[in-house]
């Protein structure tokens, strides 16, 4: 439905304010409306029909629309923390470049955010103390890792809240996440790592079906001496690949592409996927699957190796950039992280520890 414009006149007779600006019920139908004042050739009221009768996705689709409109996005009032938290769902929801599976663990755990309180009540009115005791059950009910993503919920409500104006500090912020012990990474040596490639290869000889072997183990080779995500290496064109950097595709919370530079070990598998697509032009795809995930378990299987999975290969490119003398900064900056090398920091940084300690033990004076 097209943006029409009302007349100010008898709006309050069928519809209701809610707690959100911009945003009204229809009393009789209980359907959600925006309305907004647009400047552009004269002062106009606009309002919209957002089709729903749900509170949350009427704010994500109110948002939408004012943004559209060139408005600001809905301001926050004295509202409960029920409405608050399903607020910051909807912005969740609405955020770029989020993958579906993060978009459900962000709801997942405003879900356990949302059972900060018993009841709703007012959110200026949640204390210290009620942060405290549920984050004392939550510590005991729940592993840490969903424990501190529900404490970062409700953090992410409560920061909200205080740039909106409606509450004045955050009384979650003295709540110290649970540690998280480092998961055991299984990553195959560089040994292992080219007996995989080439038991993949012989796949055909076995039973795999034709070509099907040689495309896996070219992605299982480019992944691991790249250290791309699979997103990114189903992105990629044959234009994105230079002589000497490839121009990586940005996904998931990337906003611009990023560089990586062409190692030797890499540049060897490019050749090698050239020599498959000569006649290939620059908007081709480099990879013909989606994954060479089964041909990765069953190439383990066979060769009686612990299970390898396709993120492994990411994490046995950085481990071998590490103990080969990489900064762990200069890896984040390959892998795509965004956060200056925090997350590797924390992933990789006993390694970077044992490779030390090792290194030390070779030393003569």
């Amino acid at each position: 439905m097209e943006p029409q414009e009302w007349q100010e006149k008898g709006m309050r007779q069928y519809f209701e304010p809610t707690d959100y600006a911009h945003l009204y019920r229809e009393k009789n139908s209980g359907i959600y409306y925006a309305r907004v004042d647009s400047r552009k050739g004269g002062r106009k009221t606009i309002r919209r029909s957002l089709k729903t009768k749900e509170l949350t996705e009427a704010i994500a689709k109110m948002a939408a629309f004012l943004q559209g409109m060139g408005a600001d996005t809905p301001a926050i009032g004295h509202v409960s923390w029920y409405v608050a938290v399903d607020t910051y769902i909807a912005h969740q929801k609405m955020r770029p470049n989020l993958k579906p599976k993060a978009v459900e663990s962000a709801i997942q755990f405003a879900s356990h955010a949302r059972r900060l309180v018993d009841q709703d009540m007012a959110a200026d009115a949640i204390t210290p103390g009620m942060c405290r005791s549920w984050w004392a059950k939550k510590a005991q009910s729940c592993s840490p890792r969903t424990a501190n993503g529900a404490l970062g919920a409700v953090r992410g409500v409560f920061k909200m809240l205080v740039d909106s104006g409606a509450v004045h500090a955050d009384p979650s912020s003295s709540l110290e996440r649970m540690p998280i012990r480092p998961k055991q990474l299984n990553i195959p040596s560089n040994d292992d790592l080219r007996r995989i490639v080439a038991e993949i290869l012989r796949g055909e000889s076995i039973g795999a079906r034709r070509g099907t072997s040689r495309h896996s183990a070219d992605m299982v080779a480019f992944l691991a001496y790249s250290g791309l995500r699979i997103e990114e290496a189903r992105q990629l064109t044959w234009g994105d690949i230079g002589n000497d950097v490839i121009s990586v595709p940005a996904i998931k919370h990337s906003v611009r592409r990023r560089v990586l530079y062409i190692n030797a070990s890499l540049r060897e598998v490019i050749e090698s996927l050239r020599t498959c697509a000569c006649c290939a032009s620059t908007k081709d795809p480099v990879f013909h699957i989606l994954t060479p995930r089964k041909a990765l378990e069953r190439a383990c299987e066979r060769l009686g190796l612990p299970h390898v999975r396709v993120h492994d290969l990411r994490h046995f490119f950085a481990t071998t950039c590490i103990e080969q003398g990489v900064d762990i900064p200069t890896v984040a900056k390959w892998l795509g992280h965004q956060d200056g090398g925090a997350l590797a920091m924390r992933v990789y940084g006993h390694l970077r520890d044992e490779h030390s300690k090792e290194q030390a033990s070779r030393l003569r004076f």
